[in-house]
This record gives C-alpha cells, sequence and structure tokens, in this order.
C-alpha cells in the first residue's frame, strides 16, 4: 500500500489532500475536517492500517472543504470537530445537503464530551471519542459508512432515576447545564448568585449520584428516552 507523506511546514489552515491513486476512482470518501494536522493524519493512518478502501481528504475548516462536500454521495462519511457543530440553530448548509443526499455525519470529541444529548438530532449519525484506539476507530467509521449510527457509550445510565427527586430549580438548572453554561452563566440567566448555583449543582449531582457536570447531563438526556449505541472496546 502506498504510503503517505505530508509536509510538515503546511500551515494549519491549508487543506491536505490525501493520494489515493493507487485505488479505485470508485472507493468511498472520508471528509476529515479537524484544525489539527496531526489528528487528520492519525485518522488516515488508522484507515490505512485496517485496509479500508475508502479516499480519505482532509480540512482545516467547513469553508476549505465546501467543493469535496459538495460531491459526497450515500456511503460516503464527513467526520467533522466537535467544536464546530452548532449549539443553537441549523446546522451548517453545506452539511445538512450532504445528509440529505445520504452522507454519515459524525463528529470528533473529546472523552467528557456530552455526545448522549446529541444522540436523535437530525443530520447527526454519530460521536466517536478522540480517544479510541485505531481500530475503534476503523470500525466506527465503517458503520458509519453502512448508514448505522455510532455513539459513545454514557456512564450515566443509573442516575435517571434521581431526576424525580430534582426540586423545580434544581431541575432548571440542569437544563441550562445541558445548553453548556457555565455556574455564572446560569447565575445571570436565572437572577441568582454564582454561589447558589454551585449549590444546586452540588446537589443535582449527589441526588443524581454523579461525580462531573457531564454525567449528570447524560441522566437529563436519557431521561428523555435517549440512549446512544456504544462503541467497541
Amino acid at each position: 500500500m502506498t504510503n503517505v507523506r505530508i509536509n510538515s511546514h503546511i500551515a494549519s489552515a491549508t487543506p491536505i489532500h490525501i493520494d489515493r491513486t493507487t485505488r479505485a476512482e470508485a472507493s468511498p470518501t472520508l471528509l476529515v475536517v479537524h484544525p489539527t494536522p496531526l489528528l487528520r493524519l492519525g485518522v488516515e493512518t488508522a484507515l490505512e492500517h485496517s485496509e479500508q478502501t475508502r479516499k480519505v481528504v482532509g480540512f482545516a475548516v467547513l469553508a476549505e472543504a465546501a467543493a469535496v462536500m459538495s460531491s459526497l454521495r450515500a456511503g460516503d462519511v464527513v467526520l467533522i470537530d466537535a467544536a464546530l457543530w452548532p449549539t443553537h440553530g441549523p446546522i451548517e448548509p453545506g452539511l445538512a445537503e450532504a445528509f440529505g443526499r445520504g452522507v454519515s455525519l459524525a463528529l470528533l470529541a473529546n472523552a467528557d464530551f456530552p455526545a448522549a444529548r446529541l444522540h436523535g438530532v437530525r443530520g447527526l449519525s454519530g460521536v466517536i471519542s478522540a480517544d479510541v484506539g485505531p481500530e475503534a476507530l476503523a470500525h466506527a467509521i465503517a458503520e458509519l459508512g453502512a448508514g448505522r449510527e455510532v455513539f459513545p457509550k454514557t456512564k450515566a445510565a443509573g442516575a435517571t432515576s434521581g431526576l424525580a427527586r430534582l426540586s423545580n430549580r434544581q431541575f432548571e438548572i440542569l437544563e441550562l447545564m445541558t445548553r453548556g453554561l457555565l455556574n455564572k452563566q446560569i447565575a445571570w440567566e436565572l437572577g441568582l448568585t454564582e454561589g447558589t448555583v454551585k449549590s444546586h449543582v452540588s446537589a443535582i449531582l449527589e441526588k443524581l449520584g454523579c461525580d462531573r457536570r457531564t454525567q449528570a447531563i447524560a441522566a437529563f438526556m436519557q431521561g428523555y428516552g435517549v440512549v446512544g449505541r456504544a462503541l467497541p472496546a
């Protein structure tokens, strides 16, 4: 298999095109959009080792990927940095159009990213942790290419029963936490002191049996029937 060489002096905003001349033109495509060049190369390397016949193209920003994205079809996969996914409002038009053509869209995120709250969101087929190994990454991309969803396993499966124990104020604060607001922002939103919000957050974690905010957020989403598909170990 042809080795891939990438100029280490390429600026982070410069698109990286992987030469796949030894593979068939009809090979499905993986479009990777992430600002870190080494991460884009890491995804490429994982697929090389798995021997998937998938053309890989990498860009640092969505705007640079527009031309390639417009040519994607069913069976192709777009893997983007989770920071590029909008927390509010519609997704980027190019992504929405790709989804309409049957392209699978997935986010590449940190291990503590609250993936469960995005399960079932129109246009999104999965969330892949950046901590997964090469084999798990390649498997996830193959699943996405086959039209299946891939979401990481949540650690808060047993916490949903505690939601009924929350006061109205605590439930309101937890809902704002799922929107990504910090304690200071929640305090401003509700007209409370930051200290009061911190006390409520501590009580929320205790009632739900959670150690971290992300687990409480996952419990909130699971309480509405949102359950993700687990990646292989």
